[in-house]
């Protein structure tokens, strides 16, 4: 399966909120990093599907994912970039937002091994 289509599939299964179906197209030891200003939210890296589960189910208890849908992929072989836009409510609040990111992932031996995550600190942080 080529790269693109093994993020594809992820992203799929994140839209639908099968988070575990969603790292099942990820290796055991993935390395994920959302890079960000030390002191903005939501930051986070880490090693391993574990980790990374636990990562995405802490934001599903602050935030409901109303869409998700990826606006534009790259396909670069085993380097893929996206563009996703996000529509969220904070469950706190009620607030609503929409928030873009640039996801950088590395696929090898058809499985997810790495994600880099920018997204908009200033945003996140109005909702906090």
């Amino acid at each position: 399966m080529r790269g693109v289509d093994v993020v594809k599939n992820l992203y799929d299964a994140y839209a639908e909120r099968d988070i575990v179906g969603a790292l099942a197209h990820c290796s055991d030891d993935v390395v994920f990093s959302w890079v960000a200003e030390p002191q903005a939210p939501f930051i986070s890296s880490g090693n391993g599907k574990q980790e990374f589960l636990a990562r995405l189910m802490s934001l599903d208890n602050d935030f409901e994912f109303r869409s998700f849908v990826p606006v534009d992929i790259i396909d670069g072989g085993d380097k893929i970039a996206a563009q996703v836009e996000i529509h969220l409510t904070r469950k706190t609040t009620g607030q609503e937002l929409v928030m873009r990111t640039a996801d950088f992932w590395t696929v090898r031996d058809g499985k997810i091994i790495g994600l880099v995550e920018y997204y908009d600190t200033a945003l996140a942080a109005s909702v906090i």
